[in-house]
């Protein structure tokens, strides 16, 4: 019989996070200011910028995505269509997940700290970054801990409660709505049950997920719409090597913020020695106390990663970034604490906890210091409109980051797309791939007729998954029909070249007398 733990050692004597709630916002509400967009971001700009109807219909279509962010954001920005204001819905995600977070520890993790916890979740490098995502990153997070939270209560608990089931069922519709992925928790869910031989309370969560799955039939019918449209053929079939080094990779950037560190070779070893240790660790608690809430993390976490690998798999490793993970955080937040409590030594828990912490500030740090987002366009568009003179049209390499520069650019001249611009109505990353010269020569004609001098902002994207955008005939056009007059380099790593037209027409060669 696997017992919940019976010593709510801080159950009762632990404060609400209120201070650390706030602290989240003093973190994200600046910086959130102060970045400038993604292309990712423009997108969502773009999708939700003429009301709920096409923002419902552009998520379905465009973004290929389920519409529940993208409509209650084309509500959102109603009031106000700032850069700003688009973000602050996911900023005020951070504080809620903090007390979600808090929440969570206090089931799952008795005898630790649940102010440990949501101070982690307040750096924690990936929900702060999807904090400052015009995306659903930040309230699939949010989804995910209340997911992890309602489950407990409403079925996990000794006690459960029939207001957390129904609390539970309409999360999980919302979640199905809101982020595909986050069906992986509910058959999580199931699978706990399973282990643990709650087969009373299994029959009545099945119950509860048979009438989300109603609600969601709906979307069904759309989802296997957009299975069949969906095309993985941009990425190359993972080893299965290749899909656990994946895996693993993204694993430990959940559970320590190292990628900043320089000793590659060291840190990898480092990284495999210390999640031994926790795996070790943990497994031993479970043999050795056979508590509920350990089994029921334990078995979680390995239903997720199953589900992520699968989908790992089918969609390939783009659409599986830590990002898409977020429901992972938790759980790899929780699972080190409970596996150093098996010592019974706060003093262990206590320095796990501040080294966790301290590597999630010094890597926001290190991430943030630069105060720009990859591409750097509001610096990107600020130097164009100092520099630029009349008639020099800007070509933008690869096409999709012209959508972010618009949001910054308000010059005098042309942001023209290379090779060519994605429609809204259809994304295909295909669209960016420049087929040969000819196709490249053509459209800057067009666009720049017989301008003498053109711009070239290129943000250093050459390729998405396996699908590469031949950024070498770009160069091969450059250096055969244009000299370079100078070159302005800005953050990840965006370059913005002013480029003369040498004698000869572009695609034209030179008279031979």
């Amino acid at each position: 019989m696997h017992e919940l733990t019976s010593e709510p050692s801080y159950e009762q004597r632990s404060s609400p996070p209120w201070l650390l709630m706030l602290v989240s916002l003093v973190i994200a509400t600046p910086l959130a200011y102060l970045l400038n967009i993604r292309f990712d971001e423009a997108y969502t700009l773009n999708t939700t910028a003429n009301g709920v109807v096409d923002a419902f219909r552009q998520a379905i279509g465009f973004g290929q995505q389920a519409p529940l962010y993208f409509s209650a954001i084309a509500v959102w920005r109603s009031v106000d269509e700032s850069v700003f204001f688009a973000r602050l819905f996911s900023v005020i995600c951070l504080p809620l997940f903090v007390w979600v977070a808090y929440a969570v520890s206090k089931r799952y993790l008795k005898n630790v700290n649940p102010l440990f916890i949501a101070a982690i979740a307040v750096v924690h490098q990936q929900t702060v970054w999807n904090a400052l995502d015009i995306r659903l990153y930040a309230l699939m997070t949010l989804f995910s801990g209340l997911l992890l939270l309602l489950f407990y209560d409403g079925y996990l608990s000794e006690k459960p409660s029939s207001k957390a089931r129904i609390f539970y069922v309409i999360v999980a519709v919302l979640s199905l709505y809101t982020q595909y992925y986050l069906g992986f928790q509910l058959v999580a869910g199931a699978a706990v049950l399973l282990v643990l031989g709650r087969w009373k309370v299994l029959l009545r969560y099945v119950g509860d997920m048979a009438i989300a799955g109603v609600i969601f039939i709906p979307m069904l019918l759309i989802l296997s719409g957009q299975l069949s449209e969906f095309s993985g053929s941009i990425e190359l079939p993972l080893s299965a090597t290749d899909m656990l080094r994946e895996m693993w990779q993204r694993i430990v950037a959940l559970v320590l913020a190292v990628a900043w560190m320089p000793w590659e070779g060291e840190r990898k070893w480092a990284m495999r020695f210390i999640l031994f240790i926790v795996v070790a660790l943990f497994l031993l608690k479970i043999a050795r106390e056979k508590q509920a809430e350990d089994i029921a993390l334990g078995v979680y976490t390995v239903v997720l990663i199953g589900f992520f690998m699968f989908a790992m798999k089918f969609a390939g490793w783009t659409l599986t970034q830590n990002r898409h993970m977020s429901s992972l955080i938790l759980p790899l937040t929780l699972i080190p604490f409970a596996a150093f409590s098996v010592f019974k030594s706060k003093t262990l828990v206590t320095m796990w906890f501040v080294l966790v912490t301290l590597l999630c500030v010094w890597s926001l740090a290190m991430v943030y210091s630069p105060l720009a987002k990859p591409g750097d366009f509001e610096r990107v568009a600020q130097h164009l409109m100092q520099s630029e003179r009349p008639n020099e049209p800007i070509l933008v390499f690869h096409a999709d980051a012209v959508w972010p520069l618009r949001q910054y650019y308000h010059g005098q001249n042309q942001l023209v797309a290379l090779p060519q611009e994605n429609a809204l109505e259809k994304w295909d990353p295909r669209n960016n791939v420049i087929k040969n010269e000819a196709q490249l020569v053509e459209r800057i004609n067009s666009a720049a007729g017989s301008a003498g001098q053109v711009w070239l902002v290129y943000d250093g994207w050459c390729g998405q998954g396996s699908l590469k955008f031949k950024c070498d005939l770009l160069e091969d056009v450059i250096n055969k029909y244009f000299t370079v007059e100078q070159t302005r380099r800005f953050f990840e790593p965006t370059t913005v070249r002013l480029l003369k037209r040498r004698e000869a027409p572009v695609g034209k060669p030179a008279d031979a007398n």
